[in-house]
């Protein structure tokens, strides 16, 4: 299905509602439209993928949702355009990233904080073992510690003040509480996406 476009979306659930296979145009007549449109479309989806003249592709990143977002959004188009056939574990890792991602955002937690993009890794981990969650300090909190490079303390101490400067958790701190809810809800969100764990 192909449809003409003017102008730029004023709603964004129009644009979002867009069929997969649909391609657009959009006429524009100047400068101002152009940017209304592409900040339409960043607003929307956050990522914009244009064409030149050879064929080759170039993404714009909305760097206005924070550096966390723009490298998870390089992280899953870098895994994507990887040359070599689509493995299972491929998809896998595509499918883990997206749903890490949707759960830091369900839990509020800001992007901009080191204990955020720490919470990212340790969700990885625990993804994979779930019984490092027994005694992190002894095995979940080293794994992170070579990774980052910091002392265990310090590690929760980046990720307590994460969790407290979330705006939906309302006054949970205890980090491991927050990191069961979490990898919970991670596991929950790779089952409706990929169909397993």
């Amino acid at each position: 299905m192909t449809r003409y476009k003017t102008g730029y979306y004023e709603r964004k659930n129009r644009y979002s509602s867009r069929q997969e296979d649909e391609v657009g145009f959009f006429i524009v007549c100047d400068d101002q439209a152009i940017l209304r449109c592409v900040n339409a479309m960043l607003l929307s989806s956050g990522m914009v993928g244009l064409s030149d003249k050879e064929g080759k592709m170039h993404y714009m990143i909305d760097g206005r949702r924070g550096g966390n977002y723009v490298l998870s959004q390089i992280k899953k188009k870098a895994l994507v355009l990887r040359e070599g056939p689509m493995t299972e574990e491929r998809y896998e890792e595509i499918f883990l990233s997206s749903a890490i991602d949707t759960v830091i955002e369900e839990f509020g937690l800001p992007p901009t904080l080191i204990g955020t993009t720490i919470v990212r890794s340790l969700l990885h981990h625990l993804y994979r073992d779930p019984g490092l969650m027994k005694c992190a300090s002894k095995s979940l909190y080293p794994l992170i510690e070579r990774e980052f490079h910091m002392m265990p303390a310090q590690i929760e101490r980046n990720v307590r003040y994460a969790i407290k400067k979330s705006t939906k958790l309302q006054g949970e701190t205890r980090v491991l509480t927050v990191l069961k809810a979490m990898t919970d809800r991670t596991m929950e969100e790779v089952i409706c996406r990929y169909g397993r764990t």
